[in-house]
């Protein structure tokens, strides 16, 4: 009977598990069924309808996008055409940028609008190695973006979204769904992103969190109410409520910066740091993720137990689980530390 009723509780966990993921990580699909329901409509309302066709949109002598299409449909009354088997590339001042494949698409003339369905996106400089990763990809539920670890030195950026939109308006990218994000040793999570056709900067919202992986060390999770990922200079922004956590550490702090290129976190306004019996703050910190090391500056302390440290910088070391002074200081020693 016992291990039948551990059979049930761990079914019980996996079930509430599986609903778990499923509600924080699968992919709006709001988008796929405004595609399909226009394309269903416009088999019967489409005014015109082509053969390997090209539309491109250019605007005050910029050309935004071109969509290659094995077939289209074009209502003209409701200015909407619907694309399958297309082709596409998004331009950046006037240059290509982002080459990408998707089975449907839609454009809606009147708004200015793009909206894709399971598209495969690339960096137009890697084409011929994204065109062969492209044949090896399998279905995933989430959507998977990929940004090189060090901008310029490294291969560019690829993804495999369930589902993409583009406006006019502000000439953003928006995934919605499951969104997985990864840059070198670091992933992030979202249930939003944004970007432009470069993916220089992207945007992470709707419970967005990060992992980082440094070497030979625990992974440290970054929690905020929203990030933003600087490619172009290989930095992560924390915006809000941002809170660290690694081993049984918590930080916290306003916000927060992540420097891929050193492996380093600023921290600042009101940071706090509690790891076991280890208390201390200060006005800003830099936390070293390589040796796990984390320096508070400004009218810092720290205390562990009895004994408390202040001065203008103190080093909380989470690996050692010790503190110790920088520069000026004061500290205090209860009698017992003397007896």
């Amino acid at each position: 009977m016992r291990s039948l009723g551990s059979i049930f509780v761990i079914a019980l966990i996996l079930l509430l598990t599986g609903l778990f993921y499923w509600a924080l990580f699968m992919p709006k699909e709001e988008i796929t069924q405004r595609i399909y329901q226009t394309l269903k409509e416009q088999e019967k309302r489409a005014d015109l309808t082509f053969k390997r066709v090209t539309f491109e949109e250019i605007s005050g002598g910029n050309k935004y996008w071109q969509l290659i299409a094995s077939s289209a449909m074009v209502n003209k009354d409701q200015g909407v055409a619907t694309l399958k088997t297309v082709e596409g590339t998004f331009y950046k001042n006037g240059r290509p940028s982002l080459k990408f494949r998707s089975p449907v698409a839609m454009w809606d003339m009147k708004k200015k609008e793009i909206y894709l369905d399971k598209p495969f996106g690339y960096d137009i400089s890697i084409e011929k190695k994204a065109l062969a990763l492209f044949r090896s990809l399998k279905n995933n539920p989430l959507s998977l973006f990929n940004l090189p670890q060090i901008y310029q030195q490294q291969p560019g950026y690829w993804f495999q979204a369930k589902n993409l939109s583009w406006k006019l308006a502000d000439q953003l990218l928006v995934c919605s769904g499951g969104i997985v994000l990864n840059k070198g040793e670091v992933t992030g999570y979202a249930e939003k992103l944004s970007g432009d056709v470069a993916l220089e900067k992207v945007a992470l919202e709707g419970k967005p969190y990060l992992v980082i992986k440094p070497e030979k060390s625990f992974p440290i999770t970054v929690e905020a109410e929203a990030f933003e990922v600087i490619s172009s200079q290989d930095t992560f922004l924390a915006k809000g409520n941002t809170r660290l956590l690694w081993d049984t550490a918590v930080v916290t702090a306003s916000e927060a910066k992540y420097l891929q290129a050193s492996q380093e976190i600023t921290l600042n306004n009101d940071v706090k740091l509690n790891y076991n019996d280890i208390h201390a703050a200060g006005a800003s910190a830099n936390y070293f993720t390589l040796n796990q090391q984390v320096v508070l500056s400004g009218s810092a302390w720290a205390q562990q137990g009895n004994n408390r440290l202040n001065g203008d910088k103190v080093m909380v070391m989470l690996r050692e689980k010790k503190i110790q002074l920088l520069g000026k200081s004061r500290v205090v020693i209860t009698e017992e530390e003397l007896k």
